[in-house]
């Protein structure tokens, strides 16, 4: 049904999982439940102590190649680093980045992602000395952010090397004979295909064939992830196969013998996995190709579903972090999905008509993938089970005519004869994705899974392949199948239906900067302000991310407190992107300028932008919610934006909030109530806790219990002011901070209060 060898990974996958997350309980029931599977199948008892035996290996194997992730925050700062560039520099208009391989007796200094401020002409090989900023990378400071210390740590870097200057790399040994000649023949690739195709085809071909995806328009690139075809740029056992396909008919052809055929085909693979880097997706695939030509060859049975676990033992032998990576996990499942269940519904309904094969090769891959794709990009594209099926065989064309353009590298008028087909062919799946796109309800944002349902998935699954391949009666089969739709169901509930009737207050970690999630008892979703900066998209990397990882396909309303860049500029991004009905910003600002922008895009998505001043409720109809504006007065004038900040005091039965944007002093006194206290549960901080925004008597007339400080790490302003710490908690009020909690939760059913850290 899987192959022995699927079975061995996944036992000895278990056990590295097991120690990964130090789950020791795991190590102390296995032992019993091994014991309870021998009480109740006695039958099956050497199979049980052979499973056993493979966990407690992959349990001690982790434990023996373990990285120690405790660094060393004395080696960050200036250092000059020499070694070798291990991959291929990817460069941009302003920036290039690579991963160095250093010759430091640390384990945390062998690999270093390097960053350089400036397009640098550097090689796959170089042997290069670098001076610069070495710091260890930012962990993620909300849910749903790309983890890019985990992206890294699991490639075995530890720290990232900023470089300002050309003056400070240096070049030692130039790149070898074999890997200059790599280097040679795929810059000559490059040349002749952007001399050849319109830059965007290019770039999409490039991406196809290269893996470089990094030049694919963004917008472009987000589209194809959303209607479920971003894997044709993650070169892997789609292409790995169709290269097999057109290398072995080119080696047909050239009369070779089967034994020099394979020798041919497996060098032409072993230098195809050279010029890209040898990715994860592509070593599985390219040793499920030999495995499974050196079968053929042979004159016996391939055996593809061992084919692959013994692919994954290797790769997980060498690198048992490979395990924790994206395109393992996709790469693995995708092609579990067409060995093992695509053949098992074959066998099983024995239809004779190949249309349903064309239909049901690219449908098993999106099955195996589909919680997968929810977890980590929150993404449930109904179009995909469509569009790979067209998409797929067009992308295996582009790939074939794309090769023996490759070949023919060094003779472009030859190679232009195959580019052309490509480009044609790439128009077509353009053409085909922008039409998909446009349907309604081509793709879903939805909620990040838990591991329950993605186990749960998993296991139905397997339930409905053992049906299948054990030819269960048809009532058995029908139960699985039943259930595993239930399951895609509950991956898709509407976000709205999660903590129904409790209300929550999330701080957003955004730097210098605020940007609040609400959602409403009744799940209506609203955001106060979005961050910004005029170094990076806040929005984009920040906000957005949470927002998908919570679902969110429309939102009810953005507020905007008062429009400085860190405030309106993540929002802006937040607008353009997400569907909303309400945009709310102070009326004392509604002619401001820098409100144009967000007037225009609220006006092409049909969304209605209202004023909002001091006496006035924002009604969400919701009962037992109430969202009351404190300030500014509708006629007030300033140049002082701050003194302008929308204030607002939300209430849902005990619990109470306030939310005074940058406020100065003056303004604070002016709605602090006066003679006595007005209790409010929880406060943000005013103005990043700013000297300029500190009133004790602020803080005596609302008596919080809780302040927020939404500020970002090492800021150049030195928010927060000591006085106000000091103040804060002179007073006994409890100080959260976003730089340090990273995003802050509050969760209410109105009589209690649930507070919550993303860093603990």
């Amino acid at each position: 049904m899987v192959g022995t060898w699927i079975a061995v990974l996944i036992l000895f996958s278990t056990g590295i999982i097991i120690s990964y997350y130090g789950l020791w309980y795991g190590m102390l029931l296995f032992p019993g439940m091994m014991l309870l599977f021998y009480l109740l199948w006695p039958r099956w008892g050497r199979e049980i102590i052979a499973a056993a035996l493979v966990v407690g290996l992959g349990f001690a194997y982790f434990q023996i190649r373990e990285l120690d992730e405790m660094v060393n925050p004395g080696i960050a700062g200036q250092r000059v680093i020499s070694g070798v560039i291990a991959d291929y520099p990817v460069q941009k208009a302003d920036r290039t980045s690579f991963l160095i391989e250093t010759a430091e007796n640390s384990s945390h200094l062998k690999y270093i992602q390097v960053y350089c401020d400036f397009p640098a002409e550097l090689h796959r090989g170089e042997q290069v000395t670098l001076r610069g900023i070495l710091e260890v990378p930012d962990k993620p400071g909300n849910p749903g952010e790309f983890d890019y210390y985990k992206y890294l740590l699991h490639q075995r870097v530890f720290y990232i090397m900023s470089v300002e200057l050309e003056a400070d790399i240096k070049q030692i040994i130039p790149v070898p004979g074999i890997s200059r000649q790599l280097n040679s023949y795929r810059n000559r690739i490059e040349e002749t295909v952007y001399d050849t195709l319109p830059e965007s085809e290019a770039e999409i071909f490039l991406g196809m064939l290269l893996g470089e995806k990094e030049n694919i328009d963004a917008d472009r690139y987000e589209m194809f992830q959303q209607i479920g075809i971003v894997h044709i740029f993650a070169v892997s056992g789609l292409h790995i196969g169709f290269l097999v396909l057109f290398f072995s008919y080119a080696a047909s052809l050239a009369a070779l013998s089967r034994r020099n055929r394979y020798f041919a085909v497996m060098f032409c693979m072993i230098i195809y996995g050279s010029l890209i880097g040898w990715p994860i997706s592509v070593q599985r695939a390219v040793i499920m190709a030999a495995l499974a030509l050196l079968a053929q060859y042979q004159g016996r049975e391939g055996g593809l579903g061992n084919s692959l676990g013994l692919a994954g033992m290797i790769i997980v032998l060498l690198d048992p972090y490979a395990l924790f990576t994206t395109s393992f996990q996709l790469s693995f499942m995708a092609t579990w999905g067409l060995v093992c269940l695509y053949p098992a519904i074959k066998s099983s309904f024995q239809y004779k008509n190949r249309v349903w094969d064309i239909i049901l090769i690219p449908l098993c891959a999106q099955l195996a993938v589909v919680p997968l794709l929810a977890y980590y990009f929150n993404l449930f594209s109904p179009a995909g089970l469509i569009s790979n099926i067209m998409i797929s065989y067009l992308a295996g064309g582009i790939v074939i005519s794309g090769a023996a353009a490759l070949l023919l590298v060094f003779l472009p008028p030859l190679a232009a004869l195959f580019l052309y087909p490509s480009g044609y062919m790439i128009e077509i799946l353009q053409g085909l994705a922008d039409f998909i796109s446009q349907i309604p309800g081509s793709y879903l944002w939805v909620k990040t899974p838990g591991l329950a349902v993605i186990a749960s998935y998993y296991l139905l699954l397997l339930m409905l392949l053992a049906a299948l391949y054990y030819s269960w009666p048809r009532r058995w089969i029908w139960s699985p199948s039943i259930l595993v739709i239930i399951s895609l169901i509950v991956i898709c509930l509407p976000p709205s239906l999660y903590k129904y009737g409790t209300m929550e207050i999330v701080f957003l970690d955004v730097g210098q900067g605020d940007s609040i999630f609400i959602k409403t008892p009744r799940g209506k979703f609203i955001m106060l302000d979005g961050g910004g900066s005029h170094f990076y998209s806040v929005g984009q990397k920040k906000v957005i991310p949470y927002l998908h990882h919570r679902g969110v396909r429309e939102i009810f309303m953005l507020i905007n407190s008062h429009p400085d860049s860190d405030h309106l500029m993540g929002l802006l991004e937040i607008a353009e992107q997400i569907p909303f009905r309400y945009a709310v910003i102070p009326t004392a600002l509604l002619d401001a300028g820098e409100y144009d922008e967000l007037k225009r895009i609220a006006s092409a998505r049909g969304a209605v932008v209202l004023g909002a001043a001091a006496g006035q409720q924002i009604h969400i109809d919701e009962e037992g919610l109430q969202m009351e504006v404190l300030s500014p007065p509708a006629g007030i004038e300033s140049s002082d934006y701050n003194k302008l900040s929308l204030v607002l005091r939300c209430e849902y039965g005990d619990f109470s909030l306030l939310l005074p944007g940058d406020l100065d002093k003056e303004g604070l006194e002016d709605i602090t109530p006066s003679g006595s206290t007005n209790p409010t549960l929880l406060v943000k901080v005013p103005h990043h806790g700013s000297r300029g925004s500190l009133s004790e008597g602020f803080y005596q007339g609302f008596d919080p219990y809780a302040a927020v400080i939404s500020v970002g790490k090492n800021n150049i302003y030195g928010h927060p002011n000591q006085e106000v710490l000091d103040c804060l908690e002179k007073q006994g009020i409890m100080i959260l901070r976003t730089d340090q909690n990273g995003a802050v939760s509050f969760e209410s059913d109105g009589q209690s209060m649930e507070i919550n850290c993303f860093r603990k």
